[in-house]
This record gives C-alpha cells, sequence and structure tokens, in this order.
C-alpha cells in the first residue's frame, strides 16, 4: 500500500474500499455509501520509508462512493509533533472503481495534495498523484498490482504487488458482529527523486550557501547509491490488520514491518515498524 504507502493513496483509497473488503454483500458494494474514518498512526510512512524524525499523526478522512463507481474523498493530516497547530497536509482526491468480472476489479483515480510550507514529509515534492490498480481474488487469498505516478516539484514513479487474505474469526458478543484478521505481504519498486528533494530541504538551513533545487544524482550520490532515476526495489513489507466489524463501523488495528532496499542508503537499512489505531463508520 506517509512520510507517506502515498500515505494519502493508501489512506484514501483504503478509508474507501474497507467495508467492502470485509464480508460485504455485492448488493452492498453497488449501493452509494459515505464513510468518515479517523485514524492514529505513530509515524508517517511513505511506501515503507520515514523521514529522519518521527512524525506520528492524526488523519480525517471522509469518503463517497456512488453506484456507478465514482468516488470522492477528502482528508487532513495533522502532524502531532510538528507544525504547530496548523493542518500538516490536505488531500483532495476522485476516482473510479468497476468489476471486470465477479473476482476481478479495476480502479483509477488522482489526488491532490496540499503541505504546509517547510513540510517535513518525504513526500511533500509530489503534490499529485495518479493511479491505476488491479486486484483479483483466488479465493485462497487476493491480489493487488498498483501503479502511481506522482509529480509535482519532482515526477517519481511507483509499482507496488501485494497479497493478503482476510479472514472472519467469528464472533465477540453477538451475530451481528465479527472479528477480522487480514495478513498481508507488499513489494514496492520506485525513483527516488522525491528523497532527493527531501535531502535538499531538511539540509538547506544548515547551509549558508544558495542550494540548487534541483540537484543531481551525481551531487547526492555519496547519500544514495543509485541514480534517482533508475527503478529499483524501495520496501518489503509485511502487514496484519485486526478490526472489530459491525454492520455500519469498523474498529481496526494495523501493524506493519518494513525492509527497505538495499539501494536506498538514506534509509541506513533499518528496518521499520508502523502501528495505527482507526476507526471507521459508513452510511
Amino acid at each position: 500500500m506517509k512520510s507517506w504507502i502515498i500515505l494519502l493513496v493508501a489512506a484514501l483509497l483504503f478509508a474507501e474500499n474497507t467495508f467492502a473488503q470485509r464480508d460485504s454483500t455485492q448488493e452492498d458494494a453497488k449501493r452509494t455509501t459515505l464513510t468518515l474514518a479517523g485514524i492514529y498512526g505513530n509515524n508517517a510512512n511513505y511506501y515503507g520509508q520515514t523521514a529522519e524524525q518521527k512524525l506520528p499523526y492524526v488523519l480525517t478522512n471522509a469518503s463517497l462512493r456512488l453506484k456507478s463507481g465514482f468516488y470522492f474523498s477528502a482528508g487532513s493530516y495533522k502532524l502531532i509533533n510538528a507544525g504547530g497547530s496548523a493542518i500538516s497536509e490536505l488531500d483532495l482526491s476522485a476516482g473510479f472503481e468497476a468489476d471486470i468480472s465477479k473476482n476481478f476489479n479495476a480502479a483509477v483515480g488522482y489526488s491532490r495534495s496540499i503541505f504546509a510550507q517547510n513540510s517535513p514529509l518525504l513526500g511533500a515534492a509530489n503534490e499529485n498523484t495518479l493511479s491505476a490498480s488491479l486486484a483479483y481474488d483466488l479465493n485462497i487469498f487476493k491480489t493487488g498490482l498498483n501503479t502511481y505516478y506522482a509529480f509535482g516539484t519532482q515526477r517519481d514513479l511507483f509499482m507496488s504487488f501485494s497479497a493478503s487474505k482476510a479472514l472472519n474469526l467469528g464472533s465477540l458478543f453477538s451475530k451481528n458482529d465479527f472479528i477480522s484478521f487480514e495478513p498481508g505481504v507488499e513489494v514496492v519498486g520506485g525513483t527516488l527523486h522525491y528523497l532527493e528533494e527531501y535531502i535538499v530541504r531538511r539540509d538547506r538551513p544548515l547551509n549558508p550557501m544558495p542550494i540548487d533545487p534541483y540537484p543531481t544524482s551525481r551531487e547526492l550520490s555519496y547519500r544514495i547509491t543509485r541514480d534517482a532515476s533508475s527503478f529499483d526495489m524501495i520496501s518489503y513489507n509485511m502487514n496484519f490488520l485486526l478490526g472489530y466489524n459491525r454492520s455500519n463501523y469498523l474498529i481496526e488495528t494495523g501493524w506493519q514491518i518494513s525492509a527497505l532496499g538495499k539501494n536506498v542508503s538514506e534509509s541506513k537499512q533499518k528496518a521499520r515498524s508502523f502501528f495505527n489505531l482507526s476507526l471507521y463508520y459508513q452510511f
């Protein structure tokens, strides 16, 4: 699936589809729905990477999905330990999702992100994201292939492949609720122009000399071990979702472990661990 799986792309699309992934019927999937979400995360996650400082956040999101398959979403991020009282990021998203067959689904979307000035987020150089995804349910598990073209101050291309299995662990209090558990894996590849921009923004206050806002890969070669335009592995991720489900709401905890690609030297090769707590309510 911020600093930021962009976090907006993952979070907005995830919030929009959450109930559809939890044993909903085809009739439910084709009705118009409004989903409200509140999420706490212990650190901003951008394709398994993090900024140099830890950035816990709170996300609020509203997503409207029409029977036709079109969806519209808006969300705001507030970094808890950075940026003062102002909103750290505002995201607006729109797209279309369709069932190609009973087990085959496709979606396209566009997201616009508005970042606070001097944002510490890794993805702040890419304010726009075009996305396309294919999902196939093999019954044994569900697979997904996602492509993201992110552009703004910089331009990057990301691709991910995921596989997950949604399990119903049974009721907790009555037949009207159930506990869900969804383990999954994901591999992400892409370019690193956003990381070049992040390094320059991070170091600019410490450097008294003017800095080229568009540094070459050669200038940053001692911090990034490959050309930022080269497409290579970024992260390998394991995800675990545990949720309490009712007909109209979901309370869910998520845990992600990310091992970074060997060529992303700025990350110092340390594995990352992310935790989030989410509440979704659907009308």
